[in-house]
């Protein structure tokens, strides 16, 4: 029947039934493309992990909802319960793997064996980086390898597709070292996203050769949880993502070399100076009012002593209403004790006294940083504070800093023990930690491993290799000298000398690798060292939480 014969119902129905299917195409197109918009903006890239690694607000968002960090290590299997002491302390900590299969007719040991989807974002890698053995990374099921070469160190510590400082050594293999280079510690922070599936094997020499010989190392890596869109790991990746990888690096890199006073950081709006003139026992202030973020803050001492004032001056900072931070400058800014050069993504300090830290710290009512002067001596504060605008979600967290000293620790030569480092009861982000140690007598003080435990895990989810591999180093007592990185550092080395005392500190920052947690977060440090005697330990913590 055609239109022109419809009566004047027929043809209101007809154009009614026109009307709505034209309605219903267009409503499926629009759902389609905001579905392809939106599945754009959702998966999970390189790139996107570069962008989030360099977004310091992104730890101030509870993550553990979103995904969890894991860690595979070398540690020696033998530690297997806290009740048996000889096994739990166990240190010889290289070339123990997950497995050993045949792949493509090659013995390969099998360093991690995971279902997506994740992302590594940390690796390690000690013992001889330089041996001539091969490394392979395979993704999604393939048994073609997407990364392989020769030499561990070459995809870890000296990867010339990813570049410095995202695949770094602790030191310049230029600086003289007391043993061969070859066993410098190498770092690589590139994310690399796996869809379905990563293995990563290493076909080396026989798995109980001496420790300078083997391989250690630690892996930390994401899982996802809930639907994902992941964009794996290719050969063609690093070139996809060339310019930006090529910025990130440059970003990073940058606040190494930038003045401390000098550094601005994005978001930064507003800015509030107060001089500060501080006898023993005084304190001054800056209060901030409102919603808002703190995204730098500046100080620039001026003492008599510039060592003597970062031990004696406290940093003190209260978010609408309660104070989650009471630290010593030092240990505040990364430099311990004593005023030296740091640089990281998140603190640094110059020998001038300037002193800056670019955590981001939100507040929704109010917020107040205070200098105290616990010390004898005078000191001049000029105290900076910029803030910026932040988007307060029922996930969002406060920033918190403790400081903790153990003083005259007794340890018994190569006997390990561990003590707490941090217990949070509560949810958050842990993202960083410093760690002085000074010993009076020779030898060397870090075999003690980490041991993380997750929302009352019973086995560590994090068990490392030794404290100087936790800090990205390794065979600590050849590395007395300072070095800088954006993600670990060793402002101070004096204690890792075996030939006498001294006084070390080293520092861990995490952007990517933050762990985060739903109930509660406990970290144990275990003491080992090859000499006994008394120690002095002295550390701060860094994390995201509730208040508590």
């Amino acid at each position: 029947m055609q239109y022109a014969n419809y009566s004047i119902v027929e043809k209101m129905k007809y154009i009614k039934r026109r009307n709505i299917f034209i309605i219903l195409i267009i409503t499926l197109i629009l759902q389609a493309c905001t579905g392809s918009i939106s599945d754009k903006q959702e998966k999970i890239t390189f790139g996107t992990l570069l962008d989030e690694m360099t977004n310091r607000e992104t730890l101030s968002y509870l993550q553990a909802t979103n995904w969890s960090q894991h860690q595979a290590s070398s540690y020696e299997r033998l530690s297997i319960s806290p009740d048996d002491t000889l096994g739990w302390y166990a240190n010889q900590d290289w070339n123990h793997f997950q497995g050993k299969e045949i792949i493509n007719g090659r013995t390969e040991f099998v360093m991690l064996d995971v279902d997506g989807p994740g992302v590594i974002t940390r690796f390690w890698s000690g013992g001889n980086p330089g041996l001539q053995a091969t490394m392979r990374f395979y993704i999604d099921g393939d048994t073609i390898p997407v990364w392989e070469a020769g030499r561990a160190g070459d995809l870890i510590g000296e990867n010339k597709m990813i570049g410095y400082p995202l695949s770094a050594l602790c030191v310049s293999k230029d600086q003289p070292l007391p043993k061969p280079s070859a066993k410098l510690g190498h770092n690589l922070y590139a994310p690399i996203p796996f869809a379905k599936h990563i293995k990563i094997t290493y076909e080396g020499p026989d798995p109980r050769l001496s420790a300078g010989d083997g391989m250690f190392y630690n892996i930390n890596y994401r899982l996802y949880k809930g639907e994902v869109k992941m964009e794996s790991l290719t050969k063609e990746t690093v070139v996809k993502y060339a310019e930006q990888l090529e910025a990130t690096n440059t970003k990073l890199g940058s606040l190494i070399d930038d003045e401390t006073a000098a550094v601005e950081v994005e978001k930064e709006a507003d800015v509030k100076v107060a001089d500060l003139s501080l006898e023993q026992g005084e304190s001054g202030s800056i209060t901030l009012e409102g919603a808002s973020s703190i995204r730098r803050i500046l100080l620039s001492l001026n003492a008599n002593s510039l060592d003597q004032a970062v031990q004696d001056l406290r940093i003190q900072i209260a978010f609408d209403g309660t104070q989650t931070v009471d630290v010593p400058l030092g240990f505040f800014f990364g430099c311990g004790n004593q005023l030296v050069p740091v640089s990281d993504w998140y603190r640094k300090v110059d020998t001038l006294g300037n002193m800056a830290s670019f955590w981001v710290m939100p507040f929704q009512s109010g917020a107040e940083v205070k200098i105290v002067n616990q010390g004898e001596a005078k000191a001049d504060v000029q105290l900076k504070v910029a803030t910026g605008d932040y988007q307060w979600a029922d996930n969002s967290l406060y920033f918190h800093a403790s400081y903790t000293e153990m003083k005259n620790y007794q340890t018994v030569a190569r006997e390990g023990q561990d003590f707490n480092f941090i217990t949070i009861p509560t949810a958050g982000n842990y993202v960083g930690d410093n760690l002085q140690i000074e010993k009076p007598v020779p030898g060397w003080w870090g075999e003690g491993d980490e041991k993380i435990y997750v929302d009352g895990s019973s086995f560590p989810d994090h068990f490392g290799t030794g404290t100087e591999d936790y800090y990205g180093y390794a065979w600590g007592g050849q590395y007395p000298d300072p070095f800088n990185h954006p993600f670990i550092g060793q402002p101070i080395g004096g204690a890792n000398s075996k030939k006498q005392g001294g006084l070390t500190v080293n520092s861990r920052v995490r952007a990517l690798d933050a762990i985060p947690f739903n109930q509660s977060l406990r970290f144990d440090l275990e003491s080992w060292n090859w000499h006994g005697g008394l120690v002095d330990y002295c550390w701060s913590c860094f994390w995201y939480a509730n208040q508590e």
